[in-house]
């Protein structure tokens, strides 16, 4: 999935963690075995953290310092385990986006689930020492490591640094919003003047740690720092060269080829404003066609991309019939 670089007035949206490997309709009941709630619903009081939704302004803004204050002591532990690992932390983290490629190959060689051998179990970990953004979005850590969550928390800090230093206008900011269940209000996120985007960055990395550790797909090494440059092409100036915005297809397709397992896979990507805007639509899209012929299994695999098994339907196929059950349910 693909960050779009357009400048449209949509909100990206906090990544729903893939389910178990077979495919199932997502319902509204089903709970994914690392948290215990649907994803935008809140944190019960566990040491009385409180999810970033629920959070009044003083405490949002707690938390919002939080975050900022953990970027740099993070970004040297990143070096620090870069060193004992054998790199060279200087030459890695030379500030480029190509740097970004090398160095998610790096994090997703070392990710490890909670009970793999040497590794550290969240649950046995106070969760005031969890970084921020885990802490006040998921209430367990049953997929990933302590050490794999710090490694990305390391990661998010570089992340963060190379897209500040080529997107000059983005800052930090509290993310608002008119609409109440908007599912980054309160957090953490990267702004502009030059869009309306909130970019809340621990949500790709993480996300798709957890996909690669539960199996659900390959992960490219190119996926961070492709992340990276949509974000800055986000945050920066509009290409006045290129006439403005550009609109933004409602979906996208991407043939994943062949599963073991599930055979042919493709993935439909939903545009980031319909997708959170507009969720209970993308969930019926998953339900109607699932019930449609050719399609064996559907899963949202998160707000954004829903995950097809199919032996019959090529992508142009499946792009015609979302675009065209989307703009029906949008414009009625």
């Amino acid at each position: 999935m693909k960050l779009s670089t357009k400048k449209t007035t949509r909100k990206p949206e906090i990544h729903e963690e893939s389910r178990e490997s077979a495919l199932t309709l997502p319902r509204s009941t089903d709970r994914r075995p690392f948290e215990k709630r649907r994803p935008g619903d809140p944190c019960s009081s566990v040491n009385s953290v409180t999810h970033y939704l629920k959070q009044t302004k003083t405490q949002a803004a707690a938390a919002f310092q939080e975050f900022l204050d953990e970027r740099g002591p993070a970004l040297v532990r990143l070096r620090e385990m870069l060193a004992a690992d054998g790199q060279n932390p200087d030459a890695l983290l030379d500030g480029t986006v190509e740097s970004l490629v090398p160095l998610w190959q790096w994090t997703l060689k070392h990710l490890t689930g909670p009970q793999a051998p040497s590794a550290t179990d969240p649950a046995s970990v106070p969760r005031d020492e969890w970084p921020s953004w885990e802490r006040y979005t998921w209430e367990e850590e049953l997929v990933l490591s302590m050490e794999s969550v710090r490694h990305i928390d390391g990661l998010v800090s570089y992340l963060a640094q190379v897209v500040q230093h080529h997107a000059p206008a983005a800052r930090w900011a509290v993310a608002r919003h008119k609409v109440k269940r908007y599912a980054f209000n309160n957090h953490p996120v990267l702004v502009s003047e030059h869009t309306e985007s909130n970019i809340f960055l621990p949500s790709v990395p993480v996300a798709d740690a957890r996909a690669g550790l539960k199996g659900m797909r390959e992960l490219r090494a190119s996926r961070i720092a492709d992340y990276a440059r949509a974000v800055i092409a986000d945050l920066s100036e509009k290409n006045e060269a290129a006439g403005g915005p550009i609109d933004e297809p409602l979906v996208e397709v991407e043939d994943l080829g062949n599963h073991p397992l599930r055979g042919r896979e493709l993935e439909l990507s939903v545009r980031e404003d319909t997708a959170g805007e507009r969720s209970s639509v993308v969930d019926q899209l998953a339900v109607d066609l699932g019930a449609t012929d050719g399609i064996t299994g559907v899963v949202r695999e998160d707000r954004e991309v829903l995950l097809i098994a199919t032996s019959t339907w090529t992508p142009t196929q499946l792009r015609e019939w979302a675009s065209r059950y989307l703009e029906g349910k949008l414009d009625g």
